[in-house]
């Protein structure tokens, strides 16, 4: 194999293993994953080409643009190129990969990306913010959550806490961590709403049983483990209510968390004063992926809290809107299950799902309800008819 004669300077440590690994690479694989970088004739290039054109790609940051491998002789021989895709996704920190690339062009899921980490400026301590979120995979030796106050992307080095596992919900301070002002998670307070010096996680029994606890709240009876309906659209519409609903779940050791749906700045205003434990929300102006990611992260960190014993309310807002959501996120699937894809009526069945007693804990489900929801079949389905009406 010739040896390249490109020259690279100044590449961080990140950049450095990317180039090494492309110039590892045999001329069919260059060319592969060129055409995936957006090379549109890359059987004329030479290997040197080829390599200067991904690297230009990579050092740009920028997002690709869904163009699949092409069919025909390379092809063949390539079942290792999804594998060079995830190496390289994982080194640099960007999703490069052809499951992420086949999906809607315009409408794409950005992968976060940091720039190096300066030991001189995290040792400083600059610029301390108060952080939360829910922990997620970047790299083999790195986490990273999206705080959840700003959006801000905040690095976690996985060897500085040893405690955390992918999908935990931490709270904890960040510091800037190079020129760039970006984030490195310094200190962390809690995990999965435990103090950090008490948190020792063990997996529970998943083992069914059958809902038994019960709680009288303005006059209502509350099961713990069952679903029921909210009369409002909106959790602040009968304020009191679910203040009076939260307060009693929080006294019965139950972690009361929110998912709303097409939140504005005044609905976390007010949400914040009834007094959940976190408050997760899908943004008015996010877009239907992100919707989709933010939606599966929430669903997986539930899980999470479940399989080490949290007893969990999850109080849903508008969950007709996340469905047309997430149909505008399938756009290209048919719309064959109750006027809905079937992607977006199986994510609606897992929500509902997610109610559930266990021999060591259960997880209640309260979603709002107002006359036009009902006007929705899979709504009418998958959530009126297996609810009980408060």
């Amino acid at each position: 194999m010739a040896k390249s004669q490109i020259v690279f300077e100044n590449l961080s440590k990140a950049q450095e293993r990317c180039f090494n690994l492309i110039k590892s690479l045999g001329i069919y694989e260059l060319r592969a994953i060129a055409r995936v970088f957006g090379d549109n004739s890359p059987t004329t290039s030479k290997r040197d080409d080829h390599i200067l054109f991904i690297m230009n790609k990579i050092l740009s940051g920028e997002d690709l643009q869904p163009i699949p491998l092409r069919q025909g002789r390379p092809y063949k021989e390539l079942s290792n190129i999804e594998g060079i895709l995830e190496e390289l996704s994982a080194i640099i920190g960007k999703d490069y990969t052809l499951k992420t690339l086949s999906n809607k062009q315009n409408d794409t899921i950005k992968t976060i990306g940091f720039r190096q980490v300066e030991l001189d400026v995290v040792k400083k301590k600059l610029f301390p913010i108060k952080v939360k979120g829910i922990v997620l995979n970047r790299t083999a030796n790195e986490f990273y959550i999206i705080n959840e106050d700003n959006s801000l992307p905040i690095l976690i080095e996985k060897r500085a806490f040893p405690q955390l596992e992918q999908f935990d919900f931490v709270e904890g301070t960040a510091v800037v961590m190079n020129d760039n002002n970006e984030y490195i998670m310094d200190n962390i307070d809690s995990i999965n709403f435990i103090d950090i010096a008490s948190y020792s996680p063990n997996l529970v029994s998943q083992e069914r049983a059958l809902p038994s606890k019960k709680l009288k709240v303005n006059d209502k009876e509350i099961t713990l483990g069952l679903r029921y309906l909210l009369n409002e659209g909106k959790l602040t519409e009968n304020f009191e209510q679910t203040r009076n609903i939260v307060a009693s779940l929080q006294q019965n050791n139950v972690k009361c968390l929110a998912l709303v749906t097409n939140a504005i700045f005044d609905d976390y205003i007010s949400l914040s004063n009834i007094g959940f434990d976190n408050i997760y929300l899908l943004k008015f102006d996010d877009k239907p992926s992100v919707y989709y990611k933010k939606i599966n992260v929430f669903l997986n960190s539930i899980k999470r809290l479940q399989e080490i014993g949290t007893n969990i309310a999850i109080f849903v807002q508008d969950i007709v809107t996340l469905s047309h959501v997430l149909d505008a996120y399938n756009k290209n699937s048919e719309k064959s299950y109750f006027n809905h894809t079937e992607e977006t009526a199986n994510i609606i069945k897992e929500i509902i799902m997610l109610a559930k007693t266990t021999l060591e804990n259960s997880t209640t489900i309260f979603v709002t309800n107002e006359e036009t929801d009902n006007l929705d079949l899979l709504y009418m389905t998958f959530v009126s008819k297996v609810s009980t009406k408060l």
